[in-house]
């Protein structure tokens, strides 16, 4: 299943998007995807409650419009990013680029060393999540990654 979204991004972002994702063989979504799930599982961002969500400031013109096409476990893993930030999807898009992309890119070129290197690894999956009560509190878990179930099953 395929969800489309559109948001916008600088020109500059845009090409550096472009360039880094041809030059590690992914996609740009595989390449985006990958990069806002390497900032969020590395915390590289704070998680804020009771806050409005942020917008990048108006730059009369000079966004260019990109279109993405996401599998599901994308769209609901960027819409989580996005509420627990409290940043619209142009802004985590701009904040990772700005404070995670070299540190991203370096994890990428020691991943590519290993011979066994194939790029769709690296595009965010296992996006689960848990609903329940408890005490008659109503609750979800959300998992950015395996279900920790199913991780001890595979270790046991």
């Amino acid at each position: 299943m395929y969800i489309e979204t559109t948001t916008c991004i600088s020109h500059d972002h845009l090409e550096i998007l472009k360039t880094q994702a041809k030059k590690h063989s992914m996609s740009l979504r595989t390449f985006l995807s990958a990069l806002i799930g390497f900032a969020a599982h590395c915390d590289k961002a704070r998680i804020k409650q009771f806050k409005q969500l942020k917008y990048r400031p108006r730059n009369n013109g000079a966004w260019k419009r990109f279109h993405l096409v996401l599998y599901g476990d994308e769209y609901e893993f960027f819409m989580d990013v996005k509420k627990l930030w409290k940043m619209s999807l142009a802004l985590v898009i701009a904040y990772c680029l700005d404070n995670v992309l070299f540190e991203f890119l370096k994890f990428l070129e020691e991943a590519e060393k290993d011979e066994d290197y194939y790029t769709d690894n690296y595009r965010f999956s296992g996006y689960t999540f848990e609903v329940s009560t408890e005490e008659d509190i109503f609750y979800c878990k959300f998992y950015w990654g395996p279900h920790p179930e199913l991780v001890r099953k595979a270790f046991a």
